[in-house]
C-alpha cells in the first residue's frame, strides 16, 4: 500500500484571500482547531489548491513539546524533511506550498512554536508567520513547515560537506540553541559553499563554544564574509578555510563582550591565584614547591587558612612554621567558631541546627547521617568572602566576565575523584598536584626529604565525625586533651538539651561511625593511616 500523500500549494487566489480574512479577522488564527477548508468556501470560488508534483509519507505533524521546550520542532527536522520527498532548495521558496502545509497539517505547532506576545499586534503577527509578502520574503525565518524544512537542509547539507566532523543531528542541536547562526547562514550568499558551510559550522561547535550567541556569531560572520570579499575563500583547500576560522574565533574568544560563558573566555589571567591552605599534607607540600618555584609552578598571589576555631595544637603549631617558610601571603579567615557554635546549638548564621555530619540513631533504631555543611560554612564560604573582597566584588554582583580567581586544591592524583570545578562562575579551580601526578606518599617522600626533622600532620577538626579509629588513637595518644575535648562534645550530642534538640531532637547523635559513645571505643588495635579523609570535602578540609 503506497503511503505518499500529494504535497499541494494554495492558488494564487485562495493564497490572497486568506490573507485578506487573516487582516479582517485574525483571531481565527489563534484557534488551534480553525478550518481553514471552510474558511475558503466562503471564498465564492471552487479550487482552492493546486498540486505540485511532491509527496510526503505518512504524518508530517510536528508535535508540541509537553517540557515547553519551544525549539523542539528544530530537533525534529531531519525527520521531517525526509519525510518530504522531491523537495529541492528550488522548490523550498515556494510561498504558497508552505502556507498549504502549514495551515492544514501544522497550525495547532505554529501556535505552540511562536506564540504571541503581548507586545505583538495580532495582524502583525499573522503576517509575519503564515504569510510571505513575495517569493523573495525570507520565509525560512517565519513559516513553521519552511523553517523546519530549511534548518534541517543546512544542517545536512554542513555535515555531508565536514568530512566526518560532525553530524546532521549535531548541527541541528546547536542551530536549535542559537536560531540566530541558522539565520546568519540561510541569508549569507557565501555561506552556499559547501565546505565553507561545514567549516563555518564546525568551528562552532568547537572553538566557539560558549560565543555569544549574537553579536559573537555575527562577528565570525563578518570577518569571514570580508575574507571571502577579498580572495576566494571557498576556492581555499579545507586545511586553510579550517585555520583562518580558528584565527578569528581565538580573537574574537578572547573579547569579553563576544563571549557569554566565562570559562571558554581565552586568553584571560587570574585577577588572584589563591592557594586554600588546609595546613595538612597536600597543601603543605604543594605550598613548598610553589615557593621554591618547583615543576613549573608560580608563586600564588595568596594562601588562605579557613580556620574553624577546632583544629588540633599541632595543626596551629604547623601553621606557623609554614608561614615562616613562605614568601608569598598567608591569611586566616574565618566564619565562626565551629566548637563554639556546637554547644550553642547554632549554625555560622545563627539558626538553631548544627552543620557537622554526626552519626544518627533514630527512635525506631534506623540509622542516617546528619546533614554536612560545616566545610561550605566554615571552609569554602569564608575563602570565597575574603577573595571577592580581594576582587573587589559587592555582595551579590556578578564579576565581569573577564575578572576571575584561580583557586588551587591541594588534592593528589591518587585522590582526582575529589577533583570538582567550581559552582562560582567568577572561581576557576586548578588541582597542580593532580596535573603533575603526585600522590600522597610522593608527596610525604618529599617533605622528608627536604625537611628530614619536622613532623607534617594531618589536618582536620578535632572532632570530625569523618575520623578514622586510627586518627581517633593518634590523638588519645598525642594529644590527649584535644580528646577529651571530643569526648565532651560527643556526650553533648546526646545528653546537653540545646545541643541535641539542633541535631536530633528524637534520636542520638554520636562523632564515632559505630554509633557508639567515643568515650567507650577501644582504640587498643588500630588500623594505619589509609585512605584518611578520602570521602570528605572539596579539597579544603584535610590536606
Amino acid at each position: 500500500m503506497d503511503d505518499r500523500i500529494p504535497i499541494m500549494r494554495f492558488t494564487q487566489e485562495a493564497y490572497d484571500f486568506l490573507r485578506s480574512q487573516a487582516m479582517q479577522h485574525p483571531e481565527i488564527y489563534l484557534d488551534p482547531d480553525t478550518d481553514f477548508a471552510a474558511v475558503l468556501d466562503t471564498s465564492g470560488f471552487t479550487e482552492h489548491t493546486e498540486p505540485t508534483g511532491l509527496t510526503f509519507r505518512g504524518s508530517i505533524s510536528l508535535e508540541p513539546s509537553n517540557s515547553g521546550n519551544r525549539n523542539q520542532a528544530d530537533r525534529q527536522a531531519i525527520g521531517f524533511y525526509h519525510a518530504l520527498e522531491g523537495m529541492k532548495p528550488s522548490r523550498a521558496t515556494d510561498t504558497r506550498m508552505w502556507a498549504w502545509m502549514t495551515h492544514f497539517y501544522l497550525h495547532a505547532y505554529s501556535l505552540e512554536r511562536w506564540r504571541r506576545t503581548r507586545s505583538t499586534k495580532l495582524p502583525d503577527y499573522i503576517k509575519a508567520h503564515w504569510f510571505a509578502e513575495n517569493q523573495s520574503s525570507a520565509i525560512w525565518n517565519s513559516n513553521t513547515a519552511a523553517r523546519t524544512w530549511w534548518i534541517a537542509h543546512t544542517a545536512i547539507k554542513a555535515a555531508n560537506a565536514s568530512a566526518g566532523a560532525f553530524t546532521a543531528q549535531e548541527a541541528l542541536d546547536h542551530f536549535a540553541q542559537f536560531a540566530v547562526h541558522y539565520h546568519i547562514l540561510i541569508r549569507s550568499a557565501v555561506m552556499r559553499a559547501p565546505v565553507l558551510l561545514a567549516e563555518f559550522v564546525r568551528a562552532l561547535l568547537n572553538e566557539g563554544r560558549g560565543i555569544k550567541a549574537e553579536v559573537g556569531g555575527m562577528e565570525l560572520f563578518r570577518r569571514v564574509n570580508l575574507d571571502a570579499g577579498s580572495r576566494l575563500l571557498e576556492a581555499l583547500p579545507r586545511n586553510e578555510i579550517r585555520a583562518i576560522m580558528r584565527a578569528h574565533l581565538e580573537d574574537i574568544m578572547s573579547d569579553p563582550k563576544l563571549v557569554s560563558d566565562r570559562s571558554k573566555l581565552r586568553k584571560r589571567t587570574p585577577a588572584i591565584r589563591s592557594l586554600s591552605l588546609g595546613a595538612g599534607v597536600q597543601s603543605t607540600v604543594l605550598a613548598l614547591m610553589a615557593d621554591r618555584g618547583e615543576y613549573g609552578l608560580p608563586k600564588p598571589d595568596v594562601a588562605v587558612f579557613a580556620n574553624t576555631g577546632w583544629e588540633p595544637p599541632h595543626v596551629y603549631e604547623h601553621l606557623e612554621w609554614l608561614k615562616s617558610q613562605l614568601s608569598f601571603e598567608v591569611v586566616e579567615v574565618n566564619n565562626g567558631n565551629l566548637r563554639e557554635n556546637i554547644m550553642k546549638g547554632v549554625n555560622p548564621d545563627g539558626r538553631p541546627y548544627l552543620t557537622i555530619p554526626a552519626f544518627l540513631v533514630n527512635p525506631d533504631g534506623t540509622t542516617a547521617i546528619a546533614s554536612r555543611q560545616c566545610t561550605s560554612k566554615y571552609k569554602i564560604k569564608p575563602i570565597h568572602d575574603y577573595l571577592r573582597q580581594r576582587l573587589g566584588l559587592l555582595k551579590g554582583k556578578r564579576a565581569p566576565l573577564s575578572v576571575y580567581a584561580e583557586v588551587w586544591m591541594g588534592i593528589s592524583a591518587d585522590e582526582a575523584i575529589r577533583a570538582k570545578p567550581s559552582q562560582e562562575e567568577w572561581i576557576e579551580s586548578r588541582f597542580p598536584l593532580v596535573e603533575l601526578g603526585f600522590s600522597r606518599a610522593q608527596l610525604l617522600n618529599w617533605f622528608m626529604e627536604r625537611y628530614p626533622k619536622r613532623y607534617l600532620p594531618r589536618s582536620s577538626c578535632i572532632g570530625c565525625p569523618y575520623h578514622t579509629d586510627a586518627e581517633w588513637k593518634w590523638l588519645q595518644d598525642n594529644e590527649p586533651e584535644s580528646f577529651q575535648d571530643a569526648i565532651s562534645v560527643d556526650n553533648a550530642l546526646r545528653n546537653d538539651l540545646t545541643v541535641k534538640n539542633s541535631i536530633s531532637r528524637e534520636g542520638n547523635a554520636y562523632l564515632h561511625r559505630s554509633r557508639q559513645p567515643l568515650v567507650d571505643i577501644d582504640l587498643t588495635n588500630t588500623p594505619d593511616y589509609d585512605n584518611i579523609m578520602l570521602d570528605e570535602c572539596e579539597g579544603v578540609c584535610g590536606i
